[in-house]
């Protein structure tokens, strides 16, 4: 390890900052040195340089701009001007965000139920539940869950706060066999559990992918937008304008929200054991009639 990069990553943890966040930029930190060497003091050219070999590489205009920051870092810890470069922003229609449908998460619980386990159950649960990012959920900042008082405290990533939601309880029994993974190990029962269940992703498909549909089937219900930016845990001050300033002052009741959501939400139906009834009953009524037509053709 580079003392730069050792230093860059002591840097972000002294400021309150994720391990995982620390090693990502301690990483981009080594590429960068692997590029334009190891130098105690770094110019424009080095910037440049480092920039053509990023786009060489594949890299869009955003995962650019990211690997930028820690660049940024490195100028103020050793002591130079960042350059002032003027760059295309990225096009929100050129961020690729993948998303499944409605259709594929609701096969992905109905069948989850028949052939995963009790931990990969939790975890679906989890995220088809609150939409949570996967920081959300992986150790040590995974959610602290209280089936008894039914309550689940999640330590919102990404400088919202925390926030103790309402277990509903279709969910209960499954929540009850959480177990706190790593990051890594977290992103990995992702692509597990999809396979297990027989739905399909590709590139960059996460636990996010699924955190994107129910944000997109709540704004699609008559909710509020104001109740869906609640219950998904962003932060009031990402919010701009007059509307941010109203998020500010408006009191914050999570018991009314979660409330307002569970009659509302896409997925939550398809945990209950009602459901699984009604599903024994249609078929059971579909075999009967298709025997019945059987006998008398």
């Amino acid at each position: 390890m580079s003392e730069l990069a050792l230093r860059v990553e002591k840097d972000l943890l002294a400021r309150g900052k994720t391990k995982q966040c620390a090693v990502h930029w301690k990483t981009w930190t080594e590429r960068f040195e692997s590029v334009c060497g190891t130098k105690v003091e770094y110019a424009r050219d080095d910037v440049i340089n480092y920039l053509a070999w990023c786009r060489e590489q594949g890299f869009s205009q955003l995962s650019i701009e990211t690997m930028l920051r820690p660049i940024r870092l490195v100028a103020q810890i050793q002591g130079w001007t960042f350059p002032k470069l003027s760059m295309k922003k990225a096009r929100d229609s050129e961020i690729y965000r993948p998303m499944l449908s409605k259709d594929e998460i609701v096969r992905a619980i109905l069948e989850g139920q028949k052939v995963l386990i009790g931990e990969e159950l939790a975890l679906l649960a989890l995220s088809t539940t609150y939409g949570l990012r996967r920081a959300e959920m992986a150790f040590p900042n995974g959610p602290v869950i209280d089936v008894e008082a039914g309550t689940v405290r999640i330590n919102t990533a990404k400088g919202g706060e925390v926030t103790t939601h309402l277990i509903p309880d279709e969910i209960k029994s499954y929540l009850s066999e959480y177990v706190p993974f790593s990051c890594g190990y977290t992103s990995a029962q992702y692509r597990n559990i999809m396979d297990r269940v027989g739905v399909k992703y590709g590139r960059r498909y996460s636990w996010h992918t699924i955190r994107r549909t129910l944000i997109t089937e709540l704004l699609l219900s008559e909710i509020s937008s104001v109740t869906v930016h609640r219950f998904m845990r962003w932060s009031d001050g990402s919010i701009k304008g007059n509307f941010g300033v109203m998020m500010m002052y408006a009191k914050k009741d999570q018991a009314r929200i979660d409330s307002e959501i569970f009659k509302v939400h896409p997925f939550l139906r398809y945990w209950s054991k009602d459901y699984k009834h009604e599903r024994e009953q249609e078929c059971w009524h579909c075999r009967r009639v298709y025997e019945a037509n059987s006998v008398e053709s």
